[in-house]
Parts: C-alpha cells; sequence; structure tokens
C-alpha cells in the first residue's frame, strides 16, 4: 500500500509537470520574439503587456526549470526553451565587463537596474548550472564560474554569510533591494540567508562537483544549522541581528520547507557524515513541528505564523503550497511517519483542487481557504501569471524533486 501511494504521488508530480505547468511556461503566447525574451507581465485574463520591464529572478528560474525538465523528461521542446531562455539572458542580462548580471531590462532590452542582489544572482548561477548540466555548453559553464568567483571573493562576507545587495562593480550596497521595485531598509549589521544561493551552489556541485563549490555550499548549511536555527520555535531564521536574534517575529513556514530539503538533499550530496546527521536532526525537529499544527482544515499549509500572536492567513500562496508537498514526503524519508505521507496527500489534494488553473494552464497565484473550500484570492505576486515574481519554479520543482525522492525512495525498498 506505501509503495502504491508513494507511485501515485510521483504520478500526480509528472503529469501536473508536463501536462499543466509547462505547457504554459512553453507556449509561443509568452515570448517577445520582437525584442527577445519573455512578456514582462501576462495578466490572469491573458493581457500580454509588452512594455512592462523584464528581470533576471524570472528568466534565470526558467532556465533552470527548462534545464531541469529536459534532464529528467527528455523533449526537444524543453532544450528548445532551455536554449531561447540561455541566450536572452546571455545577450540582454549578462554584464561582460564586471561579470553577473543586471536585475532588471526594459523590454528592448536596455538596462533599468545594474545591482547585484546575491538573490537575483543566484538565479543567474542557477540556470547557467543547470543549462551546462543539461546541455554540456561551456559557455554557460564559463560565464557561471565567473560569477560564482565574483560571489566568493567580492560578496562573501564571512564563511556562509553575504552581502544582501552589491553595486554593478560588486561593492558593498546597504539595504536589500531585488531590482522589482522591493527595496527594504535593513539595520546595518542584519544578515539575510543567502537561501537562494544555496540552492544555486548545489546545483552547481551537482553539475561538475567543483571543489571550492563544495566547501562555499558546507559553509552556507553549517552557518544555517548552527548560527540560524531557533531551537525555541523550531523553524530558520532567515533575517537576524549581529547577535543572532531574529528579527521580527513572523515565522515562514514556506521557508522552512524550502530550507529543510534543501539542507537534506546538500548534506546527502556532499557525503559529510557529520554534516548529515546534524541535518537529519534539525530538520526531523523543524518538519514535525509543522506537520503538527501547520495546515488548515481543507490540508493546506498556512503561508506562516505571527510568533506573538499566533495569527496566521487563511489565503495561501502557490509557492509555499508547492513546497509543502516536497518537505512532507522528506519528512515521511527521514522518519517513516505515516503522517507526513497524508499530509503530503492532503496538499496535493488541495493544489489538483484549488491552484491548479484548468482553463488557462498552470497554478493560480493565491487561494483563500474557508470553511467552503478554495477561492481565488489576491496576495503575493498579485493575480498575474507571469510577472518578475511569479515563475515556474516553486511548484516545477517540486515536481520534479518529488518524482526524484519517490524514485529513490522506492529504490531503497527493491521495488525498482
Amino acid at each position: 500500500m506505501e509503495e502504491l501511494r508513494l507511485q501515485r504521488i510521483s504520478t500526480w508530480a509528472h503529469l501536473n509537470l508536463v501536462g499543466c505547468i509547462l505547457p504554459w511556461w512553453c507556449s509561443e503566447y509568452i515570448m517577445d520574439r520582437e525584442n527577445g525574451g519573455y512578456y514582462g507581465v501576462v495578466t490572469l485574463e491573458g493581457e500580454r503587456r509588452p512594455a512592462e520591464p523584464k528581470g533576471l529572478t524570472l528568466l534565470g528560474r526558467m532556465l533552470y526549470v527548462f534545464s531541469a525538465a529536459y534532464r529528467k523528461c527528455r523533449g526537444q521542446l524543453y532544450l528548445d526553451r532551455a536554449k531561447y531562455a540561455y541566450d536572452e539572458l546571455k545577450t540582454h542580462f549578462y554584464d561582460s565587463e564586471y561579470g553577473g548580471a543586471y536585475t532588471t531590462v526594459a523590454a528592448d532590452g536596455t538596462v533599468l537596474s545594474d545591482i547585484k542582489p546575491n538573490y537575483c544572482e543566484a538565479f543567474f548561477i542557477m540556470g547557467l548550472a543547470e543549462y551546462y548540466h543539461a546541455t554540456g555548453e561551456k559557455e554557460a559553464l564559463e560565464m557561471c564560474m565567473e560569477a560564482f568567483e565574483l560571489m566568493e571573493t567580492k560578496g562573501k562576507m564571512a564563511p556562509g554569510i553575504y552581502y544582501a545587495t552589491l553595486c554593478r562593480d560588486w561593492t558593498p550596497k546597504p539595504g536589500f533591494d531585488n531590482g522589482r521595485n522591493v527595496s527594504v531598509k535593513l539595520p546595518d549589521d542584519a544578515v539575510m540567508y543567502a537561501h537562494h544561493l544555496c540552492q544555486a551552489y548545489l546545483r552547481l556541485y551537482q553539475a561538475t562537483h567543483d571543489r571550492r563549490t563544495a566547501d562555499s555550499l558546507k559553509d552556507l548549511i553549517e552557518f544555517l544549522l548552527y548560527k540560524l536555527y531557533d531551537e525555541q520555535n523550531h523553524s530558520f531564521m532567515t533575517l537576524v541581528t549581529k547577535d543572532g536574534k531574529r528579527f521580527g517575529h513572523s515565522q515562514s513556514y514556506g521557508h522552512d520547507c524550502e530550507l529543510s530539503y534543501l539542507v537534506i538533499n546538500a548534506a546527502d550530496e556532499l557525503e559529510d557524515e557529520a554534516l548529515r546527521g546534524k541535518a537529519y536532526e534539525v530538520v526531523k525537529e523543524v518538519l514535525g513541528d509543522i506537520v503538527d499544527k501547520a495546515f488548515d482544515p481543507n490540508g493546506c499549509m498556512y503561508n506562516g505564523i505571527d510568533l506573538v500572536t499566533g495569527q496566521t492567513s487563511p489565503v495561501h500562496v502557490w509557492w509555499a503550497a508547492a513546497e509543502a508537498v516536497s518537505a512532507m514526503l522528506c519528512g515521511y524519508d527521514l522518519t517513516g511517519e505515516e503522517k507526513y505521507l497524508t499530509a503530503c496527500e492532503r496538499q496535493i489534494a488541495f493544489i489538483d483542487k484549488w491552484f491548479v488553473n484548468r482553463e488557462t494552464g498552470d497554478w493560480y497565484n493565491n487561494i483563500l481557504s474557508d470553511g467552503t473550500g478554495g477561492h481565488v484570492s489576491d496576495g503575493q505576486h498579485g493575480f498575474d501569471k507571469l510577472n518578475l515574481g511569479k515563475c515556474p519554479f516553486h511548484n516545477g520543482q517540486m515536481c520534479l524533486e518529488t518524482m526524484r525522492r519517490v524514485e529513490s525512495m522506492l529504490q531503497k525498498k527493491g521495488e525498482v
């Protein structure tokens, strides 16, 4: 029965990826053939807005997903779309003078923002690493390693700690600015965990087995496990003050999920037994807390919680719901406790019933969950099907991660 449940989860992930998510993101409809790349905004109603700016985060994520889909599922269309995204990244975003990439460009490719937040540069590295892994394109690896070297030599404050934002020439810039009209003033001594950079370094290491990448990846994981783990609340702190205290009083269940299976995958990949032991110990605590108290009566995980008031929001965002699937499956893999598998199945059922957009494809961004079920709602990244923040990264990655983990679990059980 257990194997059958796992196989059903994997089959759902595969069908959702190739039948729902990727068909929309691979469609000609969203491609700006006149200027290159993709339209900056496509609304829920299907209106294309060609004058809107284009972002590095979106493009890097699309390059990653198309490349990863090609590696897993093959298919010429995925390779074609990966090459299309790569060509746009190289033509309009790559900074040939200073290395790395611009954050935002206008519809015609004119640079609008040349700052270099590690949040955005991470997807430049991640996309290129995965494209190289899928195609063997040496030029992609060269640009990727150049950005890695710059991040390590100019963007790094200490092991596992990076400046949140850098200028075009890689000198530090105060605060956090991700090029999406979101500029946050941070205390001078605040530390923001570079979790997307950690994801990028894992992909780069998997593609190259480069020793320096492994060392930096280990630093990032150790910093998270030993300095950013909140033992009282069983969660990871992604933004802390100089003395290591949580900045604010919000806990993000979505990030706890995303970081949990990332830590496990990285520790397993690095084959470091001490690191693996600590990772398994901490992640079991984090996911145990989530599975017991972070899901609403309809089976969908809350985005997060206010640690002072205990308040949660009934509006659920697509990316956190996707991360919950991967994390609960990871929890089941680590512990064998059925409650994780059940939580994973219930989250999938909620996604399939309420998040999946059966009219035009992909998922809705936000769903209000109440006593009557789910309802499309405003929330993070609004209603748009495509914008600087709405992309196929989280749900696409969830599908790929789910298929990978189920295959690994069944192999361990001798089923395949």
